[in-house]
């Protein structure tokens, strides 16, 4: 009787434990029911992890993370850009329904046995999906750049030391490319920053126009009394400076650039022997014997038919204030030229009623020449087709180039630096007329200046040279 009691004990037990075994099973299905409703364990929407939240608490969690700003950069300005400026939004609808699809076609049997043994669940990624207004962007980057780019700024002159100080570069917003920046932060659950591409540009040349207050200055600081004539034309710009471009001035030996350019009009051969020497002297010892040989070549025999030749020339290249009535040195009396330069009443420098020029023509001549020498083209080529080639003008300019004085211009010059140029000086008059082969730029410079009473050579020399330094410095720093 004992033993069956045992049994019936051990019955019990065992059956007790199979109900209490069911009992644990169904709850724990109960509790994984529960949790399936839920983001699975290794669950990550656009970046960021939802697993065990539910629906809303995912949603609420992508919008959390997404709303917050994104910060901007430019150079060394922050600032911020709240995502509801630009219309941002997320598609939750879409990424939710993707994150189902995941949830609800995994096996239940098979999550289950993960949830009872507590098996970290499989990595799920939902990809982003939102938009925005791109034209709102557009528009904010637009106002960012409006705020913040800074247009490059142009160096100063200075008048004591002649140079010209270096400018600010500027900064500009490229806007397309910051779009995609900003676009690639804000797809971003962290670090959400962006450095926005500012492109920056070269430090702005002042205009050539700038020389006139530095000059101004200049002028005064040295007590010039008299009346400077100065241009200055950059050759690859086409820009010009002038001061007083068109008074008379005394032609000086500077009218041998004219000279020896309608010499290379005249002739059709090069040059024999004697016509190179009367250029050589002419230009590289200013002797107005051998200038004079060449206007006696171009007149036929007769130095004040070439002289009348060469002005009719001049005029045709629109040159009207520059003229020679007779010949260098010449007594006989000859008629005087009126010209719109010298019937001015504001200006005067008493120049010789004979041989006139002003330092616009001359840089216009200098100009033509140097065009000629570069293409074969200008003036020259329409005006006088086929009587100047481009190796003549090239010519003239290394006739020129010889003419080394190292001063006035030439003075103002670094050594090695290629100038073509022809100067000229009376009692109260210095001109000189140049080519300049510049590092930066090649650039025609034209300066003549006269005082009422005697010029002082060392004053004189010195003061173009300084001028000339400025305009130097100011092609090149």
């Amino acid at each position: 009787m004992r033993r069956r009691s045992d049994t019936s004990l051990l019955e019990w037990i065992a059956i007790g434990g199979v109900v209490a075994s069911i009992g644990l099973l169904v709850i724990q299905i109960v509790a994984y029911s529960n949790v399936r409703e839920t983001m699975p364990a290794g669950m990550v929407i656009a970046g960021v992890p939802v697993g065990h939240l539910s629906r809303e608490q995912a949603q609420a969690e992508l919008s959390h993370v997404y709303s917050a700003p994104v910060e901007l950069h430019y150079r060394e300005a922050v600032f911020t850009l709240d995502p509801a400026q630009i219309s941002f939004r997320l598609d939750t609808e879409v990424m939710m329904a993707r994150a189902d699809t995941y949830r609800t076609e995994s096996s239940f049997w098979g999550g289950f046995w993960n949830n009872l043994w507590q098996q970290p669940g499989r990595l799920v990624e939902v990809g982003l999906t939102a938009e925005y207004s791109q034209d709102q962007l557009k528009q904010y980057l637009e106002d960012v750049s409006a705020r913040y780019d800074s247009p490059p700024t142009a160096g100063q002159g200075d008048p004591a030391t002649l140079t010209f100080s270096a400018g600010r570069p500027g900064y500009s917003l490229d806007v397309e490319s910051s779009m995609a920046v900003i676009d690639f932060a804000l797809r971003q659950p962290t670090n959400r920053r962006a450095a926005l591409t500012v492109a920056e540009g070269t430090a702005a040349r002042p205009a050539l126009t700038s020389l006139t207050d530095v000059l101004a200055a200049y002028l005064s600081y040295k007590k010039f009394d008299g009346i400077a004539s100065i241009v200055v034309v950059d050759l690859k710009s086409g820009q010009e400076f002038t001061l007083n471009p068109d008074v008379a001035f005394t032609g000086m030996s500077v009218m041998k650039i004219p000279i020896i350019t309608q010499f290379f009009w005249k002739m059709d051969t090069p040059p024999p022997p004697d016509q190179v020497d009367n250029i050589e002297q002419a230009l590289l010892h200013s002797s107005n014997y051998n200038a004079n040989l060449l206007l006696t070549d171009m007149g036929n025999g007769s130095a004040l038919r070439g002289t009348q030749t060469l002005t009719d020339n001049l005029r045709l290249l629109g040159l009207q204030n520059t003229f020679m009535a007779k010949a260098f040195d010449q007594d006989a009396p000859a008629p005087k030229i009126t010209s719109p330069a010298n019937q001015r009443t504001d200006l005067s420098t008493n120049p010789d009623p004979y041989i006139q020029s002003t330092a616009n023509d001359m840089a216009s001549l200098l100009v033509m020449v140097y065009q000629c020498a570069s293409t074969g083209g200008g003036p020259f080529a329409v005006v006088f087709p086929g009587q100047i080639t481009q190796s003549e003008c090239q010519s003239i300019i290394s006739y020129m180039a010889r003419n080394q004085t190292g001063v006035q211009i030439e003075g103002g010059i670094p050594e090695g630096i290629q100038v073509a140029h022809k100067e000229g000086l009376s009692d109260n008059a210095y001109g000189d007329a140049a080519i300049v082969f510049s590092p930066s730029r090649d650039y025609v410079i034209v300066e003549y200046i006269w005082t009422p009473e005697y010029l002082n050579w060392d004053y004189g020399s010195a003061l173009m040279a300084d001028i000339s330094r400025l305009v130097y410095n100011y092609f090149n720093q």
